[in-house]
């Protein structure tokens, strides 16, 4: 097995040196010697050391930092320069000037992200020396194999301006490998406002303020209303995008800590609730956008499609409160930022985005709320928006390759009366483990 494992790391070496030799450039960022042994084989990979990781160039905290010029690319998959406000605008010019570097997009269609980290690092010229991707797919997998670079020695992570949901979430093994500068997703129940007038019903905002915003009260309102093709709620896609919410809001989780938790007294409870609005109240179906439909689960930017393409009034709140829950919570997937393993004088590169967003929490939420004033309908949706920001619960399940199709099918089948929520957990629990012990190389 050793020899296996030698010989593997010997051909990378080789096609990495190769890569270097034949690029004909003068790109930095490709020399062989600054590159650490990465593998895409998940059996043989292993978390690349502290030494490997060396830092030579690094400039004193009170030195002058000059790049000379130099461009730090920036990868992402939307297009980031077209969004940036005029206060962002603002933040790089001076970023540019104070470090005389020239910050470059580098725009990746959201599918080809992965792939592109993998190939360009193999060829020791990686595409990016920042990339924003989503935390499930650098914790563990990317982390593991090598492709990015702890900032633990870069950063003093006791600064205020770092947020909870990162230094939570954004760890590998103790070390700090992701990190943003906000934690900017609100993620609740969008319900029609009308649809509420026009049955008398109380207002979920109202409910939500005064802290009796429950799944007893939902399920009251929502059954209210099921009638003459009116529902309850309707899913964004799948079954699995009602049930999470409803797990979380419980105090459940789907995986925790690397164990499975689906089969927990908070998640069960949980399951068995959404698949009564299925089966027994029947209170699932309609459109939200078109008013058949009272409540829609969904992130905030849903609201830029509802505010333009919505006839009827609606508003914004948390979910529910489970019977097991103490608090509104926000199930939520993250986005978070990395530096490439071989990126050049990376506590200089870090310097400069640190200087890039608004870092202070507060500031940073409120610009959040600036930019979606035009596509909330009331300012009270955009006040459970602003309460939302900065408490994200983040459902690492999809971390694990191969765990989300699991786990989605058997709520499929739950759902539509093909099995109870034991006897589908406990057919796919063994097969949840497995993909949790692949991803973790066990």
């Amino acid at each position: 097995m050793k020899q296996k494992w030698l010989l593997k790391l010997l051909m990378i070496t080789m096609i990495v040196l190769l890569a270097a030799c034949s690029s004909g450039t003068a790109n930095d960022a490709a020399k062989p010697d600054a590159k650490p042994a990465v593998t895409e084989n998940k059996e043989t990979a292993e978390e690349p050391k502290d030494e490997e990781k060396s830092d030579p160039k690094a400039a004193p905290v009170d030195e002058k930092i000059d790049l000379k010029g130099r461009t730090i690319r920036i990868g992402q998959w939307w297009g980031m320069e077209n969004y940036l406000s005029e206060e962002e605008k603002e933040l790089q010019r001076k970023a540019e000037e104070k470090f005389n570097v020239k910050i470059e997009y580098v725009t990746v269609p959201f599918n080809e992200i992965q792939s592109r980290i993998i190939t360009t690092s193999v060829a020791g010229q990686p595409f990016a020396d920042i990339i924003m991707i989503p935390l499930e797919w650098s914790i563990p997998k990317m982390v593991s194999e090598g492709y990015i670079r702890n900032i633990e020695d870069l950063v003093d992570l006791n600064d205020p301006n770092w947020n909870n949901i990162m230094l939570t979430y954004g760890k590998y093994n103790g070390k700090q490998y992701s990190f943003t500068y906000n934690d900017n997703n609100g993620n609740g129940f969008y319900y029609n406002k009308t649809l509420i007038q026009k049955n008398g019903l109380e207002d979920p905002y109202e409910l939500q303020e005064k802290g009796e915003w429950t799944w007893d009260k939902f399920l009251e309102l929502s059954k209210a209303v099921t009638k003459d093709g009116v529902f309850g709620v309707t899913p964004y896609d799948t079954p699995l995008s009602l049930t999470l919410p409803f797990i979380y809001s419980n105090n459940g989780y789907v995986t925790k800590d690397d164990k499975i938790t689906f089969d927990s007294p908070e998640t069960m409870e949980a399951i068995q609730f959404v698949s009564d609005l299925y089966n027994v109240h029947k209170v699932v179906g309609g459109a939200f956008s078109e008013g058949t439909s009272l409540f829609y689960p969904g992130y905030r930017w849903a609201a830029y499609d509802f505010n333009g393409g919505m006839a009827d009034d609606w508003g914004y709140v948390f979910y529910p409160k489970g019977p097991k829950g103490d608090k509104y919570v926000v199930p939520t997937t993250v986005n978070m930022w990395h530096l490439m393993s071989d990126v050049e004088n990376p506590k200089e590169v870090m310097a400069v985005w640190m200087e890039l967003y608004e870092r202070d929490q507060e500031k940073g939420f409120d610009q959040v709320i600036r930019g979606e004033e035009a596509n909330f309908r009331n300012q009270e949706g955009l006040n459970s928006l602003r309460k939302m920001l900065g408490n994200g619960t983040v459902m690492q399940f999809y971390a694990y390759e191969g765990f989300e199709n699991y786990f989605s099918e058997a709520v499929d089948n739950i759902m539509n009366g093909k099995g109870t929520p034991a006897s589908e957990l406990a057919r796919i629990k063994p097969l949840a483990q497995a993909a949790i012990d692949v991803t973790l190389k066990k």
